[in-house]
């Protein structure tokens, strides 16, 4: 017998557009939301700014969560989960640019570092033929990373570690507390930094690999 949530995910199945309203995808609709309307006050109003963020930053469990629980996975919604994360950490890298401007470089290297790796491992899956983007490749630690609990334990502190950089800014958010913060979620940022690497060699190496197979086709076919 169908529970509730399969009916209404074959609902919503019968028009292409029932797909933008499973839970999921609102969900992410809200995270984008709350992103914009927490960069509107990144300057002026730290305080806001780290509450809204931080929702949009929780959300982003929670579209997952329903994805699994409703039955409710679309390959809309994980491009849109990829598209609100990207967007979220590089306009807070783009902030930390301009309130640390020594390290400003730095911040737009690893806004490129951040897109570029995740686009490339999605592409990766489609070539795979994947069922997600996450089981693309061969590489052990990209294996390891993709973990649930290691993945959830490395994005937490990753964007921990630039919350509480922005907050260290400012003298109303800022103290010892979030230095502190800033030292111990360190090493996981570096971490995710050496991930992104990674998931750019093994995208690289399935693209060589697809490239050589369809040209072997071509070949055969002539």
């Amino acid at each position: 017998m169908k529970n509730h949530a399969q009916i209404a995910y074959e609902g919503h199945g019968r028009s292409a557009l029932g797909v933008f309203l499973l839970v999921p995808n609102l969900i992410g609709y809200g995270r984008l939301a709350l992103c914009l309307a927490a960069f509107l006050a990144w300057r002026d109003v730290p305080r806001r700014f780290m509450t809204l963020y931080l929702a949009s930053f929780l959300l982003d469990a929670a579209d997952g969560f329903f994805a699994r629980v409703l039955n409710q996975s679309s390959q809309f919604g994980a491009l849109l989960d990829m598209v609100a994360d990207r967007c979220a950490t590089a306009a807070l890298l783009a902030a930390l640019s301009v309130l640390y401007q020594t390290w400003s470089r730095q911040c737009l290297v690893l806004i490129y570092l951040d897109g570029i790796s995740h686009w490339f491992q999605m592409c990766a899956g489609k070539c795979e033929q994947a069922a997600s983007h996450k089981d693309a490749g061969h590489s052990a630690l990209l294996r390891l990373y993709y973990w649930r609990p290691v993945l959830t334990f490395v994005c937490l502190f990753n964007e921990l570690f630039l919350i509480a950089l922005y907050a260290s800014a400012f003298p109303e958010t800022g103290g010892v507390g979030m230095r502190r913060l800033a030292w111990f979620s360190l090493p996981i940022f570096v971490l995710k930094q050496v991930v992104s690497v990674r998931q750019v060699v093994s995208s690289l190496e399935i693209f060589m690999k697809a490239s050589y197979r369809a040209r072997q086709q071509t070949q055969m076919i002539s």
